[in-house]
């Protein structure tokens, strides 16, 4: 698209109506469920803060702050528990490895779930690994041990082709490496991805670029690092033309076009960066506001990428819900059909 023509392209939240779309329309004659614009989903008193989508499944994945768990947004919106595990306290990020039949998810412990106790909060770092299929545990990953004297909160990962995950680490400053077999390491660990002031969240979303480095939000410092995987001790921050706000959650379309969750606590928004240089430089070419309340990531699934909100504005101030919601993320006005869940 040309650049003038991408300028002007806005982020559009579209209301609800019953008239269907033309894929929806194609998806019902092959047998598949319509895509939907909103899924209001129910759960018990889930709040989940990661999403993931799994494409043996055809089946969005998603987490829960309060129990720790991990579950499938059913075709009504309901969701079905598919991972409990004693060792996971809060699931925050997801990442489905379809190949090797993989759920992972980031474990945490911010004092809000039920198995929270005084020895996990704020110490808590670690990744648990599951059957994609049946949700028994393959593997669980303590990566608060690597670094024991320092506070944890795990909180995102990306996955690359072989297998490795890489973990952020909100409040030691680390990222974490998780082979498939063999042992976690630090890939690295910098204080300028601790919490800015020592407030907030430090090294947050993150994303892996297939030139092979990281792109990780930095929520309270409002900035974007560039991670080279051979080097991450020259890890550099992203420049960017405009303010990026706390970013959260992060999706990189292609190579050059990154999508990220800005969640001011005075406003949230959905924005669209791009960078022409390996991600040294970036450009903000759309932002908007977001309807739904407290987003916090994306998945990309079949009809295309959903932003979720666990109700975490709830949560946070005292009050359990056992809504979420999934919402399509559009670049242009369409109108489209909310009776049945996205997948």
């Amino acid at each position: 698209m040309a650049a003038q023509r991408w300028r002007s392209v806005t982020l559009a939240l579209i209301a609800a109506t019953t008239i269907p779309l033309p894929a929806a329309q194609a998806a019902e004659k092959a047998g598949k469920p319509p895509c939907a614009d909103l899924v209001m989903g129910t759960g018990d008193e889930l709040h989940p803060e990661g999403i993931a989508y799994d494409p043996n499944g055809n089946r969005f994945l998603i987490g829960s702050v309060t129990h720790g768990t991990v579950s499938i947004v059913r075709p009504d919106g309901s969701a079905r528990t598919l991972v409990r595990d004693s060792n996971l306290i809060t699931t925050m990020g997801l990442a489905v490895d379809a190949r090797r039949g993989r759920i992972l998810a980031v474990n945490a412990d911010i004092g809000i779930a039920d198995g929270s106790t005084p020895e996990t909060n704020g110490k808590t770092a670690g990744l648990g690994i599951h059957d994609l299929r049946t949700g028994k545990r393959i593997r669980y990953v303590d990566l608060g041990a690597l670094d024991p004297q320092r506070p944890h909160f795990g909180n995102d990962v990306a996955l690359a082709p072989d297998g490795t995950a890489y973990v952020t680490d909100s409040r030691s400053g680390a990222i974490y490496r998780v082979p498939v077999h063999g042992s976690p390491t630090t890939l690295v660990r910098d204080d300028r991805l601790m919490p800015a002031g020592g407030a907030g969240n430090g090294a947050n979303g993150i994303v892996l670029h297939p030139r092979v480095f990281l792109l990780v939000a930095h929520s309270s410092g409002r900035t974007l690092w560039r991670i080279p995987l051979h080097e991450p001790e020259n890890l550099t921050q992203v420049t960017t033309d405009e303010p990026i706000g706390a970013l959260d959650g992060l999706l990189l379309n292609n190579p050059s076009t990154l999508d990220g969750i800005d969640n001011t606590r005075t406003s949230t928004r959905l924005l669209r960066l791009t960078s022409t240089d390996d991600w040294r430089t970036a450009t903000l070419k759309t932002q908007a506001p977001w309807a739904d309340p407290a987003p916090t990531t994306m998945a990309k699934g079949r009809c295309g990428t959903y932003v979720l909100t666990g109700r975490l504005d709830l949560l946070l101030s005292g009050t359990r819900s056992k809504e979420f919601r999934l919402r399509a993320l559009q670049f242009q006005a369409k109108q489209g059909n909310t009776s049945r869940p996205a997948a």
